[in-house]
């Protein structure tokens, strides 16, 4: 046998004990207590443990900053919806409050009582009711609509005032409170007449009473229908104050918060509208241009 064919042997003899040796150690290793095995693996771990932690923590920033920066555009997103639907909804609130707004000013008039033979015409008021020194409104409602000098504005709460002047599309209509409106009235529980009286403030004067007569307070005052251009029975306000021979009427309708108002048409057959003595109801202004309503001297001493 050569040499290297013994040296082969040799080396496969000593591969295969320690084989067998290996195999004999892990079957006893098997059988050991494995505390010496965990206590080691523990060191181990408390050893990687510092610098496990140190690498992580610039991977965790990493992590926070990421999910923050994905929040906030989240959140931006979000915003961005919300303030839409605040838009949407304040617009719908918006509505919501005119909607309100004018159905309550709608039955206001709803429940306005018509005269026989008179037709009441919804009309809205476009311009403030009143002033320092005229209590007048104008209303969206004119000619084309029927309406007619005379007629009576009312609500659900009683009368408004008097058309005086009339457009193709708008009218004027003097408030029962202005200093020019004289409304012939009489005391519902008496039957006493009278005259309410504006003084261009909340409340009217209440003259040309009999000296039988003896109002009270909270009496109400009701249209006489004299002369047949205000209808009889409207109810134009309430006895508020009676101090010896002045008595002071506080109207039946608010008139500084008129929206909506019914204007009372037709009911004039007989009368003649061309030739209405509105001068009964009012005091209209001088129409002469040149109609001077002062005189004095001006400040060059020319006697004007």
């Amino acid at each position: 046998m050569r040499a290297s064919d013994k040296a082969k042997i040799r080396q496969r003899r000593i591969a295969h004990t320690l084989l067998v040796v290996f195999s004999f150690s892990l079957m006893f290793l098997g059988k050991l207590d494995l505390n010496a095995l965990r206590s080691a693996r523990m060191s181990m771990n408390d050893f990687t443990a510092p610098f496990v932690d140190l690498v992580s923590a610039p991977v965790r920033g990493v992590e926070t900053m990421v999910q923050g920066i994905r929040t906030v555009a989240s959140l931006r997103a979000e915003n961005v919806r919300l303030q839409a639907e605040n838009a949407l909804l304040k617009r719908w609130r918006r509505r919501a409050e005119i909607l309100e707004s004018e159905n309550r000013q709608l039955r206001s008039v709803a429940g306005a009582v018509t005269p026989d033979r008179r037709q009441p015409v919804t009309a809205r008021a476009v311009t403030a009711p009143g002033g320092a020194f005229a209590h007048t409104v104008l209303v969206a409602n004119g000619r084309e609509q029927g309406i007619e000098r005379g007629n009576p504005v009312v609500t659900a709460d009683g009368l408004v005032g008097l058309v005086v002047d009339v457009g193709a599309t708008y009218a004027r209509v003097l408030m029962i409170s202005d200093i020019n409106a004289q409304i012939p009235v009489i005391l519902s529980s008496s039957s006493w007449p009278g005259v309410t009286v504006g003084n261009n403030g909340t409340f009217l004067s209440l003259r040309f009473l009999p000296e039988e007569a003896a109002p009270k307070v909270g009496e109400l005052v009701l249209t006489s229908g004299h002369g047949g251009v205000l209808p009889a029975g409207v109810p134009v306000g309430r006895v508020d104050l009676v101090r010896d021979d002045f008595v002071r009427v506080r109207p039946a309708v608010d008139l500084r918060h008129l929206s909506y108002v019914s204007i009372l048409v037709g009911g004039t057959e007989g009368i003649d509208l061309d030739n209405l003595a509105l001068e009964d109801y009012y005091t209209p202004l001088p129409e002469t241009e040149g109609t001077r309503l002062f005189e004095g001297v001006n400040a060059a001493g020319e006697r004007q």
